[in-house]
């Protein structure tokens, strides 16, 4: 079970505030942040990240001091010669950050790219996991 954060809402609206005051009105570079689902189980934490339309190799994923980071970029091929009527995608590069529990194990992650879906798995730290104690009869 993920801990009551104080500081997610704050993290959030920096995130909100990032988007909007974001260098695209100087013509620099958009930062966005995609959707994430987060949830655990037996096996441990898992997050799911959605990346409509980003190459697996555009993303990169860190894991350190109880942090885990997600970058990536999808980046706007102007095409010449077009008319753009509407652009309702997401373009861009982005940064999100997690903290995570130490009741996981930050050096064993898995990371899983399908369908525009990164999956992240963080398995339970060992000294988490329950365990079975032999009862002696004497």
């Amino acid at each position: 079970m993920l801990r009551f954060d104080p500081f997610r809402e704050l993290e959030e609206l920096q995130e909100r505030l990032a988007r909007a005051f974001a260098p695209q009105a100087q013509g620099g570079p958009r930062v966005y942040a995609p959707p994430v689902d987060v949830w655990e189980d037996e096996e441990g934490l898992h997050l799911l990240v959605y990346l409509p339309g980003v190459e697996p190799e555009k993303v990169e994923v860190v894991a350190e001091e109880g942090v885990l980071s997600v970058k990536a970029e999808r980046p706007f091929e102007k095409k010449e010669n077009v008319a753009y009527h509407r652009l309702e995608g997401t373009y861009g590069t982005f940064a999100r950050s997690f903290n995570v529990p130490s009741t996981y194990d930050l050096s064993k992650v898995q990371a899983r790219f399908r369908h525009g879906v990164l999956h992240l798995l963080v398995p339970r730290a060992e000294a988490t996991k329950p365990k079975r104690i032999q009862v002696q009869v004497e």
